[in-house]
């Protein structure tokens, strides 16, 4: 789905200076869409992004924030929620405030959220050869809505998102589902999706960002089929990944 960048550009970053002290508003969004959509750390969880650019731009009174962070089995909502009920604090509450207020802003949205070119076509193909998961980092009701105006659900087995773990722990429990590693192949666009495929052994391939359309073209027409005849080249397509975002 084309819906990171106008999330990031409109609500993700610019909300951020409403709940907390940001000195430099524009050079923080500028450091913001960097850090989220042009660089090796494109797509990381909100949460871990939050934190990431709050200590760049030297935002003080953050600790309980960085150490949920660190230390939490997920990155949602509903576990901020349990730590703040535990031990409230200004931080945790502020970055809560945050992302129901980037929820709020995206689910009433009137501006076209549309799936890339050629990626119904390779979904349909994909759910031809085999079961399709969904594993995002995004909220659940904001996915199921997208996908479902798009006409995508009808190719999707079952979404895990935000509310369901970390993208590397979604894998493991994927895992289980098929015979050996090599039976699951991760498809996303961000260095966390490449890394969580890594860390479960299981092959990626990537959508180069700025040339999605080609590259659901490129798993349509050849490399889902060489994934399951054995011969997928994923060092090549892995190499032209980083360098995209170099």
């Amino acid at each position: 789905m084309d819906t990171m960048t106008y999330k990031h550009e409109l609500f993700f970053g610019p909300l951020i200076t409403k709940h907390f002290p940001i000195a430099d508003p524009d050079a923080f969004q500028t450091d913001w869409e960097k850090l989220n959509l042009y660089s090796r750390t494109r797509g990381v969880n909100r949460f871990t992004g939050l934190v990431m650019s709050l200590q760049a731009a030297g935002v003080t009174g953050i600790d309980r924030l960085v150490d949920w962070a660190k230390t939490t089995d997920s990155l949602s909502n509903a576990s901020l929620e349990a730590a703040i009920a535990e031990q409230d604090s200004q931080d945790l509450q502020a970055a809560l405030d945050w992302s129901n207020d980037v929820n709020t802003h995206i689910k009433a949205y009137e501006g076209e959220a549309l799936a890339f070119p050629n990626a119904r076509e390779g979904l349909k193909k994909l759910s031809q050869l085999g079961e399709v998961y969904v594993v995002s980092s995004a909220n659940r009701e904001a996915v199921e809505k997208e996908w479902s105006d798009q006409g995508l659900l009808e190719f999707v087995t079952d979404l895990y998102c935000q509310d369901r773990g970390k993208k590397e722990d979604v894998l493991a429990q994927l895992l289980t589902r098929v015979e050996k590693p090599d039976h699951l192949l991760m498809i996303g666009d961000s260095p966390g999706d490449c890394q969580a495929a890594e860390q479960n052994g299981v092959a990626f391939y990537p959508i180069i960002v700025g040339d999605e359309a080609q590259s659901w073209s490129d798993l349509l027409e050849h490399e889902a089929d060489n994934v399951i005849a054995g011969c997928y080249d994923e060092a090549s397509y892995k190499s032209r990944f980083w360098e995209n975002l170099d």
